[in-house]
C-alpha cells in the first residue's frame, strides 16, 4: 500500500468518520507513552516549551480534539507520525497523574519508512501553525516522493516539481494549496536562511514581510545587524517593519541585473540536478566557472582601482 493509498482513506488534519473504511484499516488504541519513539525527522519543526505547555492546558480543559497517527514497527512498539506536541503535552500532563499515561492513537500497520516520511511532512503542513522555514522543510522533503512518482509514472516527466508536491499535499490532507505558492514559499525560506540569527528569528514570527526578506537577503551582515538594533529599539507593525528595512538597506548598490539573473539561474539548476549529467554539462559548467573567475577578477580591478583614487 503506498501513501497516496492510505491517504485517500484517511484524513490526517481533523476526525475520522467512524463509519468509513478508515476506522478498520486505521484503528484506535490508547497506547503507553513509554512504547511510542519520535519520527527523527520531527527535528525540522519547532517543540517551543511555552506551545507545549498551553497545548497540555487546551488538552485538560477539552480533551483531545485531533487523534494522532503512529505506525507500528516491526520489532515491538510504535513511531509517531502525525502528534508529536500532542504526546509532548501528554507527557508533560501524565507527570501530574497516571491518566495521561497513555494517549489514543490511530495505528497504521504497513507504512513505510519512505511513506512515514511523507505523511509526517504532509500532515504539519495542515494540523498547525508553521513557520515559513518550516513549511518550505516540509515540501522540500517531498522531493523523495515526487522522484519515486516519476519513475512510477513518465507522464509527470513534463510537469513542475511544486505542481507534484501541491497535489500530494492536497491528496494527502484534502487540502488545496498552489504549486506557486510552494515555490514562492520555498524560496523565501532560502533567503531567511541567509539572514543573521537576529532576522531569522523575527521572519519566522511571521513579522517580516517577503519584501522586508528579499531586501535583507541582499544586504551584508553589518547592514542587517545595523537594521536589527533601529528596530529593536521598539515594537514596530509589519508594514513599519517593511518600511524601515528599505530605508537602511537603500544604500547598497544592488547588483547589475545580468549577475542576478545567472544567480538565478544556477540556484534553480543546483536545486533540481538531473539525474545524469551529459559531458555537455560538465563542460558549460566549466566555462561559467571561468566566466565567473574573469569577472571576479574585473570587478575586484576595478573595486581597488576606485578604492585607491
Amino acid at each position: 500500500m503506498s501513501a497516496m493509498d492510505v491517504a485517500s482513506g484517511f484524513s490526517i488534519s481533523g476526525l475520522l468518520d467512524a463509519g468509513a473504511q478508515t476506522a478498520s484499516r486505521f484503528p484506535v488504541k490508547e497506547i503507553p507513552l513509554s512504547d511510542i519513539q519520535e519520527h527523527p525527522a520531527n527535528i525540522a519543526y519547532s517543540m517551543d516549551e511555552e506551545g507545549i505547555a498551553k497545548l497540555a492546558d487546551s488538552i485538560q480543559r477539552d480533551g483531545l480534539t485531533d487523534l494522532p497517527l503512529v505506525r507500528r514497527l516491526q520489532g515491538g512498539g510504535f513511531q509517531m507520525i502525525s502528534g508529536h506536541r500532542r504526546m509532548a503535552a501528554y507527557r508533560l500532563l501524565s507527570k501530574q497523574g497516571p491518566s495521561y499515561s497513555k494517549i489514543p492513537c490511530r495505528i497504521a500497520s504497513d507504512i513505510s519508512d519512505e511513506q512515514a516520511l511523507t505523511l509526517l511532512h504532509t500532515a504539519n503542513f495542515f494540523t498547525r501553525s508553521l513557520t515559513v522555514t518550516e513549511r518550505a522543510a516540509a515540501t522540500k522533503a517531498l522531493g523523495i516522493q515526487v522522484e519515486q512518482m516519476r519513475a512510477a509514472d513518465p507522464s509527470l516527466a513534463g510537469v513542475r516539481t511544486e505542481d507534484v508536491k501541491a497535489r500530494i499535499v492536497e491528496v494527502m490532507t484534502g487540502r488545496k494549496v498552489s504549486g506557486k505558492t510552494i515555490k514562492r514559499e520555498e524560496a523565501l525560506a532560502d533567503k531567511v536562511a541567509k539572514l543573521i540569527p537576529e532576522w531569522r528569528e523575527v521572519a519566522d514570527s511571521g513579522e517580516l514581510s517577503a519584501k522586508a526578506i528579499d531586501a535583507l537577503e541582499r544586504s551584508g551582515e553589518a547592514t542587517q545587524r545595523s537594521a536589527f538594533d533601529k528596530w529593536a529599539e521598539s515594537p514596530r507593525t509589519k508594514a513599519a517593519t517593511t518600511e524601515l528595512v528599505a530605508s537602511m538597506t537603500a544604500s547598497e548598490p544592488a547588483a547589475d541585473k545580468r549577475l542576478v539573473s545567472a544567480e538565478k539561474a544556477l540556484s534553480r539548476f543546483v536545486a533540481n540536478l538531473p539525474k545524469n549529467s551529459s559531458a555537455a554539462d560538465s563542460e558549460t559548467i566549466d566555462r561559467i566557472a571561468e566566466l565567473a573567475r574573469q569577472a571576479a577578477n574585473a570587478v575586484s580591478g576595478f573595486t581597488d582601482a576606485h578604492g585607491a583614487r
